[in-house]
C-alpha cells in the first residue's frame, strides 16, 4: 500500500502517513488532497475518491517534535553508513543492508555510572542510551571496539552523535521508504 505526504499548510513537509490516516483526515475535512496517485481509488459502499498521494493541512501547524530513538532510526541519521570506517552496505537492490550494520553506545555500557555516561562533547552527564551516545557501526568495527571508548580502541569516531531536530524528522522518515514520484515536487 502507498503510503501518504503530509503538508502544513504552507506547504512544507511534516511527515508521512499512513493512507488509511490520510483518508480519515480528508473526510473529517482537517486536511485537503494535493495530489493522488495515478489510476488509483479508494472504495466503500458508499463512496470512491482517489487514493491520496499529497495532502496538506487546512489549518497551519507547528511542527517540535524529534523522531524516536530507535535502531532503524539512528541508522537513518548516520545515513546506514558506519560511523568509524564509513562503510555504508547495501543490498543487491540497493537499498541499506541493515543487518550488516549495528549500533554502538560510543560511551560503553560497561563503564556506565547509575544508568548515565559523561558526553564529552557535552559536557554533562546522560543516560546510557540516547541520540548522543549512539552510533551506526559495522560488525567488525563494534566487535574491535568492543567495552572501550573509541580512543581506547584506537578508532576515530567520523562524527559527534547529535539528538536530531525537528527537520531532521522528515529526512529520517524519508530515508525509510520509497519515495513516490507524486512527492517529488513537495520535498
Amino acid at each position: 500500500m502507498q503510503d501518504v505526504l503530509l503538508l502544513n499548510a504552507d506547504y512544507a513537509p511534516v511527515q508521512i502517513l499512513a493512507w488509511e490516516r490520510a483518508v480519515c483526515l480528508l473526510m473529517s475535512q482537517r486536511v485537503r488532497s494535493v495530489a493522488s496517485y495515478a489510476d488509483r481509488l479508494v472504495r466503500s459502499p458508499s463512496f470512491e475518491m482517489e487514493w491520496p498521494a499529497v495532502v496538506s493541512l487546512v489549518e497551519y501547524v507547528r511542527v517540535r517534535t524529534s523522531p524516536k530513538l530507535s535502531r532503524r532510526n539512528v541508522m537513518a541519521r548516520d545515513q546506514f553508513t558506519c560511523q568509524y570506517c564509513a562503510v555504508a552496505p547495501v543490498t543487491r537492490q540497493g537499498a541499506p543492508a541493515m543487518h550488516e550494520l549495528t549500533l554502538d553506545h560510543v560511551i560503553p555500557r560497561a563503564q556506565a555510572e547509575a544508568g548515565q555516561v559523561f558526553i564529552e562533547w557535552r559536557h554533562q552527564r546522560m543516560p546510557v542510551t540516547c541520540w548522543e551516545n549512539l552510533v551506526t557501526a559495522c560488525s567488525p568495527c563494534n566487535h574491535r571496539k568492543a567495552d572501550r571508548t573509541p580512543e581506547q580502541a584506537g578508532l576515530v569516531l567520523n562524527s559527534r552523535p547529535k539528538r536530531p531536530s525537528p527537520g531532521d524528522s522528515l529526512r529520517i522518515a524519508l530515508a525509510r521508504t520509497h519515495v513516490p514520484v507524486e512527492w517529488l515536487e513537495y520535498i
